[in-house]
């Protein structure tokens, strides 16, 4: 199996370097996802997740651990 690096222009394949096939030799392509746009909209997408969702593990600490919580000392 011989690996050829490609990019895609929208409608065919074109090999980064050169290839020595028969005309109408069939591939496989096997497509990386590292498109910037698409990880980017996909970190939009976690960041607006986590804004916008309360955070109950940071208030169960922060009432866990108040001065008047005598819970937190009498845990080990």
């Amino acid at each position: 199996m011989t690996a050829i690096r490609v990019i895609f222009d929208g409608k065919t394949f074109i090999p980064q370097q050169p290839v020595s096939l028969p005309d109408q030799s069939e591939a496989l392509v096997i497509v990386e996802q590292n498109d910037p746009s698409a990880r980017a909209q996909l970190d939009a997408a976690i960041r607006a997740y986590y804004e916008n969702k309360p955070d109950s593990d940071d208030e169960s600490w922060g009432a866990a651990t108040s001065a008047q919580s005598q819970r937190a000392w009498d845990e080990d």
